[in-house]
């Protein structure tokens, strides 16, 4: 935090704690580009020499110019990112036995990248939303945490001109290495500015269920074998992005947790799920379905965990999703190379516990990480099956854009490894106002014998890690108001916490 706060405009932190699915965390800071890809333009924010290298491929592929505004002919959101990314490799670096950020686009991919990539030819009209389809920075430098081990080191990937002289780059970076080291030795955690919080709108429960009732005749019609249908909550207040990432990995710690940020726009996150990861030849899919909230003791939990483990309607979701994961995966995989390496493991969270599986399959020679992207974009998790049917159904029933819900976030490094989670347990910060508006969204998988309530109420529990972290960083800032430290009043302030869970679940 202490290092991405001393750069706001483009900053970002991005990594997970140490656990079966993610061991390093990472900082990239000072970036020296932003792409920004709209579906009538892409937009190249220049910010340091390398800048000069994205987007040339943009112009080959019809582009007018590389920079600052580029048309809608360079093909979709998938086929600009990787136009505009640099035609730099280092399948060589050192580190290529690890899977870490050496350098390369961090961002995400949103769900309205869809309208583009699946439901063009179908003639789906988008949502109007400013949110871009896809938003990528460009960093050579970034902070690499172990969280297994401890311990934080330097990756320098830095563009060297044919007049610039080697040594005194390297100087520079040392000195550079030598500050950053000192700022993170005085780190401390962000102050809680997150203070006055009240819930603005929120998708009606009678309009959610009847959502669901709706999509369950399109599974019973034979339209769709399983759906998932979303619905939001908009909040206002004094909600620091930073802040938030702080509380958010202290009250649900998941396997990837980040903070993207650029110009106002923050997306901040805990999601427990891998959309696709690419190291080396080696492509991993990792579909959950299935939740059940945690018990208020051991005994409680394992119960709680039986039950969703001998529920039909549980077992049939996750079964079809993990069929679906495998066919994504052997898009661009090599014949007779995709397993289900693990089936139907119960993984345990702050706040629920899901049924999860892994897909794994090797790299076609002729396929890289970003063909691997478009093959799993979107999560069938996050959708429903058949995906294309399934998105139109979508499209229908949700009032609003999903923005950056059931889309990507991640990176693709310059070894040609990418790693990307599906943005779920995740807010949206608009920080332009004088108050920031925070959305949180949440989903619940649907087939033909789900209850409408409870579909309802699995909204709630998703949600409910990241209203936590909110209530936490206002609870916090209350105590320092009682202790004279903080400003403002009590009349000001939502008093009415925003999570639904009890304090054993979180």
């Amino acid at each position: 935090e202490k290092v991405a706060s001393s750069d706001p405009d483009g900053a970002f932190t991005s990594g997970g704690k140490a656990d079966r699915h993610a061991r390093y965390s990472f900082v990239g800071y000072d970036p020296e580009a932003i792409v920004s890809v709209h579906p009538d333009r892409t937009e190249v924010t220049e910010l340091g020499p390398a800048a000069e290298f994205v987007g040339d491929g943009l112009d080959a592929e019809g582009a007018e110019s590389a920079a600052p505004g580029i048309g809608p002919d360079a093909g979709d959101a998938v086929d600009r990112v990787r136009a505009a990314f640099p035609d730099v490799s280092l399948r060589g670096f050192p580190d290529t036995d690890r899977q870490i950020l050496s350098g390369g686009f961090v961002g995400f991919l949103a769900y309205e990248a869809v309208y583009d990539l699946w439901l063009e030819e179908v003639g789906v009209e988008r949502p109007e939303t400013e949110f871009p389809d896809a938003e990528f920075a460009l960093t050579t430098r970034t902070v690499v945490f172990d969280e297994k081990e401890g311990g934080a080191e330097l990756v320098f990937t830095p563009v060297i001109g044919v007049d610039d002289d080697p040594g005194e780059v390297y100087d520079d970076l040392v000195a550079e290495a030598e500050r950053v080291a000192a700022e993170l030795a005085a780190a401390s955690p962000p102050d809680p500015d997150g203070v006055r919080v009240r819930e603005e709108s929120a998708d009606p429960r009678e309009e959610y269920e009847e959502a669901v009732r709706t999509a369950k005749r399109h599974v019973l019609d034979g339209d769709i074998y399983q759906g998932v249908i979303s619905r939001s909550r908009e909040l206002r207040g004094e909600v620091d992005s930073l802040g938030l990432y702080a509380a958010l990995r202290d009250v649900n710690p998941s396997p990837y947790m980040y903070v993207l940020r650029h110009d106002d726009r923050s997306v901040v996150g805990a999601s427990p799920e891998t959309l696709v990861s690419v190291q080396g030849d080696r492509v991993v899919s990792n579909p959950i379905a299935g939740t059940c909230p945690r018990g208020t003791s051991p005994v409680e939990d394992r119960r709680l965990a039986g039950e969703m483990l001998a529920d039909g309607k549980e077992r049939a979701e996750h079964t079809m999703l993990v069929d679906l994961a495998r066919n994504d995966v052997r898009r661009v995989s090599e014949p007779g190379s995709v397993r289900v390496e693990e089936f139907m493991n119960v993984l345990k969270y702050s706040h629920v516990q899901h049924i999860e599986s892994t897909v794994t399959g090797t790299l076609a020679a002729d396929a890289d990480a970003f063909d691997a992207t478009r093959a799993t974009f979107p999560a069938g998790t996050l959708t429903g099956a058949p995906k294309v049917r399934a998105m139109e159904i979508i499209d229908d029933l949700e009032t609003t854009a999903r923005e950056a819900y059931g889309g990507g976030v991640g990176y693709y490094s310059w070894t040609g490894d990418a790693d990307f989670a599906i943005v779920i347990r995740t807010a949206t910060l608009d920080e332009s106002g004088e108050e920031s508006v925070v959305g949180v969204r949440a989903g619940a998988g649907l087939v033909a014998d789900s209850d409408p309530a409870a579909e309802y109420e699995e909204t709630e529990q998703k949600m409910d890690g990241v209203l936590t972290a909110i209530d936490r960083i206002r609870e916090d800032a209350e105590g320092e108001d009682a202790d004279g430290e903080g400003g403002g009043g009590d009349a000001e302030r939502g008093d009415e916490p925003l999570a639904t869970g009890t304090e054993a679940e979180r």
